[in-house]
This record gives C-alpha cells, sequence and structure tokens, in this order.
C-alpha cells in the first residue's frame, strides 16, 4: 500500500514539475510555479492517507496480535527497499540544490520518512521474534505513523508558504536591502515585498533617489540595482519603483 501511493505522489510531482516548468503565457502572466505548492499539497495529503493506513493496521494488531510470519523474507525486503530509498534521496538533494523546487523537496521528504519506515520495520520483525513480543511490531508501526505525520505537516507547511504568498526568509530580504543601498545613488529603500513560485522569486520595492535627477539616470541605476540583486537571486522578477527622496508617502506599516 505504501508503495503504490509513493508511485502516486512521485507522478504528481513529475506532472507539477513539468508543469511549473512551463514558461509565462498570456493567461500565466506570472508562470506556473505555484503548481510546485499545489503538488506538495497534494503529497501531505497522500502521506497522510499512508500514515493512517499505518496506524489502523497497527491498532488493529495490538487489540489482535497475530503471529508474524516469513521474517527473513521481509526483512530482505525491507533493507532492499531501504537502499533504493538511499540512492533517491540522494539524487534528489542534488537536484533541490541545483533548482530549489519545493515539489522536490516535498518528495524528498516523503522518502525520507519512508527510509525510516524500511528501517524500522527491518529492525522490528526480528526484534518480534527474538523477543517472542509480537506486540513491539503494531507499537513501531504507531510510531511509524506518527513521524509520517510530522513530516506531513512539514510538508504542507512549505506548500501553505507557496499558494499564500509568503514572504521569502528574512535573511534574503535583508540581503536584497543591503545589495539595493550599496548602490551609490540609492538614498534609500523600502516597501520590499515578495514572494515565491516554483523556483522563481518575485520581487517589488521603491528606491529613493535624488528629485532633481533626469528619468533616464534614474532608468539606469534601476537597471543597475537589478542586475546587482540578480547577480545573487538568478531565479527572480523584479519590479522597481522609484521615489524622490523626502517626498512624503504611504509606506507599508510591517515593512
Amino acid at each position: 500500500m505504501d508503495s503504490a501511493l509513493d508511485v502516486l505522489a512521485s507522478a504528481i510531482t513529475f506532472v507539477a514539475v513539468w508543469y511549473a516548468l512551463s514558461p509565462a503565457d498570456g493567461e500565466h502572466r506570472f508562470g506556473h510555479g505555484k503548481s510546485e505548492g499545489l503538488a506538495a499539497m497534494l503529497q501531505s495529503l497522500v502521506i497522510t492517507i499512508s500514515a493512517l493506513f499505518v496506524c489502523y493496521e497497527a491498532v488493529q494488531r495490538l487489540i489482535d496480535p497475530q503471529p508474524l510470519q516469513q521474517i527473513n523474507t521481509g526483512v530482505a525486503v525491507m533493507l532492499g527497499s531501504a537502499l533504493a530509498t538511499l540512492f533517491l534521496l540522494t539524487f534528489q538533494r542534488f537536484v533541490v540544490k541545483r533548482t530549489g523546487s519545493v515539489a522536490i523537496a516535498a518528495d524528498a521528504m516523503h522518502y525520507k520518512s519512508d527510509l525510516l519506515v524500511n528501517l524500522s520495520v527491518a529492525i522490528a520483525l526480528p526484534l518480534s521474534v527474538w523477543t517472542n513480543l509480537p506486540i513491539i511490531d503494531p507499537v513501531i508501526g504507531v510510531l511509524i505513523a506518527a513521524y509520517i505525520m510530522w513530516g506531513t505537516w512539514e510538508i504542507a507547511n512549505s506548500s501553505l508558504k507557496i499558494l499564500l504568498d509568503h514572504e521569502i526568509p528574512q535573511s534574503d530580504r535583508d540581503n536584497i536591502r543591503a545589495i539595493a543601498l550599496s548602490h551609490s545613488d540609492v538614498k534609500g529603500f523600502h516597501d520590499l515585498r515578495t514572494r515565491s513560485a516554483g523556483s522563481t522569486l518575485f520581487l517589488q520595492f521603491h528606491l529613493e533617489l535624488e528629485p532633481d535627477i533626469s528619468l533616464l539616470k534614474s532608468h539606469h541605476i534601476m537597471d543597475e540595482v537589478e542586475d546587482s540583486v540578480r547577480e545573487q537571486y538568478p531565479n527572480c522578477e523584479i519590479i522597481v519603483h522609484a521615489d524622490p527622496i523626502g517626498i512624503a508617502e504611504h509606506r507599508d506599516a510591517f515593512d
């Protein structure tokens, strides 16, 4: 059951990443990156179903203990699954570092839970037989289900941040502010708003410039600031608004 749900979850991730990479079009001017957040949310749903199934089976075994059979086969299958999962996790970690994909990161969290499940089962089966305590198997099953549910919360939380336009980490916000203010002609910076969709960041902010410079010069300054930001954040879309310094205007209270 768990492996069947794994195939379904990974298929969802594949379709979501493929769709997220589609270029922007007339109906989706900001691209399709939010499909990754939706995929991660579906991942959390699939993993929740898996955890509930494991928990149900474990509780049934606690109520009505059953003798375990074919222990050697079970251990061999779990160890083989653990090795395959470890290889997959190593490759997924490499891909996440290269792309920043939230959907693949969610899939990796899913398989990280699977790795723990496989190793736990490989230990629980022989331990139940050696100690002659069949209750060990369902107890570990309940613990596994609880761990999976914890991982599910992390995945759901990450997906909600994308779907609800959560701000990027404060450390990155501070870095973007510092980059902009490092330009000699920028006298102030405010109203930074950020969000992410897939591997793309969307940034908008106001730059305070001298009031008597030409429109052409302000244009060049904004382009130079954008280029500096993109050096550190290459996958980003930036909207900059120029304000003459000293002019009173409404600003975000939470900036």
